[in-house]
């Protein structure tokens, strides 16, 4: 199986960023500019940042980009047409961007962390309305480590041990990762669990007993500058399997992104995954 992330589209598709001004913001918008397939068509922030309403190629350094201005809402940016939302702001600030992109009929794709039961919620309703895509990881890589560790839990679950460890930078706030959340999640369905059943977080003391064969450890490292790296390890008697990613920089997810908003701005409302996006 061949993935062709060459996304063939008649005219290109105009992109919104929110969080325009962070990290992930501004490596999106360097996607965008690069990729003649869509253009940056608006870039939205928390209203009272100091550069708002600054020109952004001037704040940030990105290339030219015809004189857009950073805004704090969709309104401001003046497109009436079905851009495609990226949005990789805040817990608060995506729960309230995506009623606003379902009364807008703008698609979204969201790349925020962090996020609870209450926006996983938020986001199944406003798929009545748009297309959307909620993922904790945006990496095509990492989606394809999604399947894998389905695959492999499905084979070797039962008889192999699982431990799940991530790493990230010293200023991640959240932890687990989301994405090591979402292979906790994964694992444990494939085990016909829950992940509150199974999932344990880290360790420390005296074990009472053995450790139970369908538990699934959760470990997470935070230090320096690591970008991201995610294992999955099945442990068995004699023999281990290791399902590894790491994340070299923050473009792989930016990539990501826009690849996600080029595919989801044909589509009918309802909620997609990278795994559609990918085709798997």
């Amino acid at each position: 199986m061949t993935f062709d992330f060459n996304i063939r589209i008649d005219m290109p598709t105009d992109i919104i960023i929110v969080g325009a001004l962070g990290r992930m913001g501004i490596e999106i918008a360097k996607v965008v500019l690069e990729d003649k397939d869509v253009r940056l068509a608006g870039c939205i922030d928390f209203p009272g940042h100091p550069l708002m309403g600054r020109d952004y190629s001037a704040s940030t350094g990105v290339a030219d980009c015809g004189g857009i201005k950073v805004v704090s809402s969709f309104e401001e940016t003046g497109v009436k047409s079905s851009a495609v939302v990226i949005d990789f702001s805040s817990v608060q600030s995506t729960f309230s961007n995506l009623e606003r992109a379902a009364d807008v009929k703008m698609p979204m794709v969201v790349g925020t962390t962090g996020l609870e039961k209450e926006h996983h919620e938020l986001a199944q309703k406003a798929s009545a309305s748009i297309p959307i895509i909620v993922s904790s990881n945006m990496s095509l890589g990492v989606n394809l480590l999604f399947s894998l560790t389905e695959i492999v839990t499905q084979k070797l679950g039962g008889a192999f041990d699982i431990e799940i460890i991530e790493a990230h930078h010293r200023f991640k706030k959240d932890s687990p990762s989301g994405t090591a959340r979402t292979l906790g999640e994964v694992a444990a369905k494939a085990l016909g669990k829950s992940y509150g059943d199974v999932v344990v977080d880290g360790r420390a003391g005296m074990a009472p007993g053995t450790r139970p064969p369908l538990e699934i450890g959760m470990h997470a490292v935070r230090g320096g500058d690591i970008t991201g790296d995610h294992t999955v390890l099945f442990a068995g008697i004699g023999e281990r399997v290791e399902l590894r990613h790491m994340a070299h920089n923050r473009g792989i997810f930016a990539r990501g992104a826009v690849v996600a908003a080029k595919w989801l701005a044909a589509k009918p409302a309802g909620q997609y995954t990278m795994k559609d996006v990918l085709g798997l």
